[in-house]
């Protein structure tokens, strides 16, 4: 079966409760490297998402010459703006969960961040 994933999912809510679960019974500071390497991966899927989004808006300036698309293109702007802040959103409500257990490690966050 081929799904689509959705990076944000990882991120929601029940996506980190079902990580957190996997986590049982680990050691403390076998759950700390876990939630890091977590958030560390979200960041880089944030950052391939980000890539994949500005080949997309070249694309798009191709379009941009042709009125008829400039609905289309206003609407798809508008998707990518609101995914780009849904996922920047939840990357800052997972460190803010779990800050205590991260202990002040630093993260490479986009500069958009």
């Amino acid at each position: 079966m081929n799904r689509h994933h959705d990076p944000t999912s990882s991120l929601s809510p029940e996506g980190m409760q079902l990580f957190l679960a996997g986590l049982s019974g680990l050691p403390e500071e076998e759950v700390r490297k876990a939630k890091s390497l977590y958030i560390r991966n979200a960041i880089s899927e944030y950052k391939a998402m980000e890539a994949s989004l500005q080949a997309f808006g070249c694309v798009q300036a191709l379009f941009a010459v042709i009125p008829l698309f400039w609905p289309f293109i206003y609407a798809q702007r508008k998707m990518v703006a609101a995914q780009r802040t849904l996922f920047r959103e939840r990357i800052h409500n997972a460190l803010d969960v779990w800050r205590d257990d991260l202990r002040g490690e630093s993260f490479d966050l986009p500069h958009d961040f």
